[in-house]
């Protein structure tokens, strides 16, 4: 059996990615309403002991009668109700996402794939390619607190001592004043770096996200001023960083690496398995990424998944945008570039 289900089938939507053998808050229907790209939907598939599910968002390709797929904002990809689906189950599927990829007129498609699920590149075996595009960072919370810090860099463990002759505190923000603070820092933040348009968020982004998905906003406070703070989940044993920034006057101070710390201290006091601090923008071995390694020596792998369903289509697109010259990008689907 194989079947859509559309954001306003919320119940069976996140039952469905309950039932599944692991799954992070990225696949949950709360944070797909979020996406704006495009619709999403969620691809069912069930036979006798395997399901299967894949959410995407459905792209109309401005100027044209055809769509293409890709993936809400952060780690999402197939799931099974299996650690190991069989490869009847994964060919059942793939057929039916392929006549799916017809009905709806689809030239590629494209995921961001969760580094802690193995068996995502299963599923699209033999479907496109799953490129491994870089590594994350992650901390191991089942193992004892002193081994988790005992990962920390030198420099990192210094400065967390700092923080107390600083007075520099954490606390999980409680009210709508302090959330809206976040957001102005956030926003300067990103206007630092030079971030693409995709990483600003309205406000009611930030209060939905708050109200609906399993999460808690940890801010940093020095001398009563709110200077930093960090945005995350806790989802199915997994915490993710979701979102951070310092004010731009206190960048000295480094204060996120205090805010990571308690994030740190909560999560494995609420029993949390996971804690994932992601890796470089756009999976880049960067500034981003370097940070996050003081904190610990466990990788993951990132991937991502890529299918030309279209070949003759797309490669019309490319030449449409670029008839003098393909610029030499990793970017998928590179008509968008």
């Amino acid at each position: 059996m194989f079947s859509i289900i559309s954001l306003d089938q919320k119940d069976e939507w996140n039952e469905i990615i309950r039932s599944m053998n692991r799954y992070d808050f990225y696949h949950l229907n709360e944070y797909h309403l979020l996406e704006n790209s495009g619709r999403s939907l969620l691809l069912y598939f069930s036979s006798d002991e395997t399901r299967i599910v894949l959410p995407v968002v459905l792209r109309r390709i401005e100027g044209t009668e055809y769509n293409d797929i890709t993936s809400v904002y952060g780690y999402a990809g197939p799931l099974s109700n299996r650690e190991n689906p069989d490869t009847q189950a994964i060919s059942e599927f793939q057929k039916h996402l392929i006549f799916f990829f017809e009905e709806n007129n689809i030239v590629s498609a494209f995921s961001r794939l969760h580094p802690f699920f193995e068996n995502q590149k299963l599923i699209l075996s033999d479907l496109g390619e799953v490129i491994n595009t870089n590594q994350t960072v992650g901390i191991d919370l089942s193992l004892p607190v002193n081994e988790q810090k005992w990962q920390y860099s030198s420099s990192l463990k210094k400065q967390l001592n700092h923080f107390k002759q600083k007075n520099i505190i954490v606390k999980n923000a409680e009210s709508r004043e302090e959330i809206d603070i976040f957001i102005e820092i956030y926003n300067e933040s990103m206007k630092r770096v030079n971030a693409p348009e995709m990483y600003f968020f309205s406000k009611d982004y930030f209060y939905t996200f708050m109200e609906n998905l399993p999460s808690s906003l940890f801010l940093a406070y020095y001398n009563d001023e709110i200077i930093s703070g960090s945005l995350f989940t806790m989802c199915n044993g997994i915490v993710q960083i979701h979102l951070s920034a310092v004010k731009d006057k206190f960048l000295h101070l480094s204060p996120l690496k205090l805010v990571w710390d308690c994030i740190r201290i909560y999560s494995d006091e609420q029993n949390a398995k996971w804690l994932h601090l992601g890796g470089g923008v756009g999976g880049m071995d960067d500034d981003l990424f370097q940070f996050k390694t003081r904190f610990s020596d466990l990788r993951f792998i990132f991937k991502t998944w890529r299918y030309i369903h279209n070949e003759t289509v797309y490669n019309r697109l490319v030449s449409g945008k670029y008839p003098e010259k393909i610029p030499q990008s990793s970017y998928f689907p590179i008509y968008r570039f």
